[in-house]
């Protein structure tokens, strides 16, 4: 099992993003619907400068044609893997996509990005991940934190609902037994496509915000699983 965290930064260099966010349709961030839409991409070397810009004209172009989705961008801003953009959809359900499929052939976004962006990306990654409300704490109007920590978990095939089965205990314990408070919030996230992927997903106001909690929250699973030795397994 494979474990990578990195903290990603709300991009505030699209000066547009706010805006496209506003003209599009409004999404409820409890919404009963899990699915979100991931592009992940990394200009190539040298060109950062010339990508931003272009997807600054891009955004432009997605306001005018009446975007209905409210997409998010983020960039990471500690970790292994910087500079990388990622652009996130939340939250909808699978014919959603059929029908944002056509709207996206009738408006020409798509074409829009190959003729205007394309050409400054070196790589892009492309997923559909599900947002796992029944397992997490994340209060209503948690998309607007500034960061967000994302550890990542790269789970062997083959390994069977075990892992899942304890993910749910812990954090079951952790919503029935007290621990799930304004200091303590978290959304899992599962990916489709590539490598089995598990993401944990936890908010942060500023970097004073990402300071360790002195409640450490295995102390506290020990408490109520009856040991510490239960709570480590």
């Amino acid at each position: 099992m494979k474990r990578t965290t990195i903290v990603a930064g709300l991009v505030l260099f699209i000066t547009s993003s706010t805006l496209w966010a506003d003209q599009a349709k409004e999404t409820a961030i409890l919404a009963p619907a899990s699915l979100n839409d991931v592009w992940i991409m990394a200009p190539k070397q040298g060109m950062q400068e010339q990508f931003e810009a272009a997807v600054r004209e891009h955004v432009k172009f997605r306001v005018k044609a009446g975007d209905s989705r409210a997409w998010q961008v983020y960039s990471a801003t500690i970790g292994g893997k910087t500079p990388r953009y990622q652009l996130r959809y939340c939250c909808f359900n699978w014919d959603e996509q059929d029908s944002y499929a056509a709207e996206d052939l009738k408006r020409g976004y798509s074409v829009d990005w190959n003729a205007n962006v394309n050409q400054y990306v070196d790589q892009y990654e492309h997923y559909l991940e599900i947002a796992e409300w029944d397992n997490s704490h994340w209060p209503e109007g948690m998309g607007q934190y500034m960061y967000y920590g994302v550890t990542t978990w790269e789970l062997k095939r083959g390994v069977g609902s075990g892992p899942d089965e304890a993910r749910k205990q812990i954090s079951q314990i952790a919503l029935t037994k007290g621990w799930a408070d304004a200091g303590n919030r978290w959304l899992w996230h599962s990916r489709i496509g590539g490598t089995p992927t598990l993401m944990l997903i936890e908010p942060f106001k500023d970097y004073a915000d990402m300071a360790p909690s002195q409640a450490s929250l295995i102390d506290y699973l020990a408490k109520h699983m009856g040991s510490a030795e239960k709570a480590k397994a």
